[in-house]
């Protein structure tokens, strides 16, 4: 029992991911915004239901007590009961076409991929459409798609995927190197999270208990 768990029952999950930014007025009245950092992922969930206060549920009170705020987990979006499209992929490429594909090299905020191991790609493919997720198959980080990739933009077999966030540098990754990997795309990938917020529970008649408030993860950037 994990954060996972919570995840994977939640009720609603709000997703943040908007860029840190400042804004302030000047006294001609012209709005001046500037941006203050890059976007990371904060989750927050809201589980609405009461769970059995029995075997595994009971041990999952005294883990989130134990991991608190303090530790580490990876999650994935992909398993959250009746949420399985929140990360689904929305291009037309199958399974083994996206698995064949890998990261030539990166710059900003630009995946420049290699479809040289790729048969049967059309100029008609989308290769990736605009909100897709897609990680670099050794790094911690996700990213989202910010434009549609279409067979078309393909030249040399190598097109450029723009994604909503600059890419990490090894330095803040491990220490690991993405170019030459392959892709995890859509329900394959994962974020490394922290608990920020972790509500209280109430225990009620009938071997219950409901938590009394959302929980907030936020993304762990190294």
């Amino acid at each position: 029992m994990s954060f996972q768990t919570i995840i994977n029952n939640a009720s609603t999950i709000k997703v943040d991911n908007m860029p840190i930014t400042s804004s302030i007025m000047s006294r001609s009245n012209r709005l001046k915004t500037a941006s203050r950092g890059n976007a990371i992922y904060t989750f927050t969930v809201s589980v609405n239901r009461p769970f059995e206060y029995t075997g595994a549920n009971r041990a999952l009170l005294q883990v989130l007590q134990t991991k608190n705020r303090t530790t580490e987990e990876e999650i994935t979006l992909s398993q959250t009961s009746g949420m399985g499209y929140i990360m689904g992929y929305a291009g037309t490429l199958t399974t083994q076409q996206l698995a064949n594909i890998t990261i030539d090299s990166h710059t900003g905020s630009t995946i420049k991929i290699d479809t040289s191991g790729v048969s049967g790609i059309t100029n008609g493919d989308t290769i990736f459409d605009v909100g897709d997720y897609i990680q670099p198959a050794n790094s911690r980080y996700t990213y989202q798609v910010t434009s549609a990739v279409f067979g078309s933009d393909i030249a040399l077999n190598l097109a450029d995927v723009p994604v909503h966030r600059p890419i990490y540098d090894s330095a803040s990754d491990g220490g690991n190197n993405i170019n030459g990997q392959a892709l995890n795309v859509a329900n394959n990938c994962s974020f490394h999270i922290k608990a920020v917020q972790v509500p209280t529970h109430t225990i009620i008649p009938g071997k219950l208990f409901t938590f009394d408030g959302d929980f907030v993860f936020v993304e762990v950037i190294q």
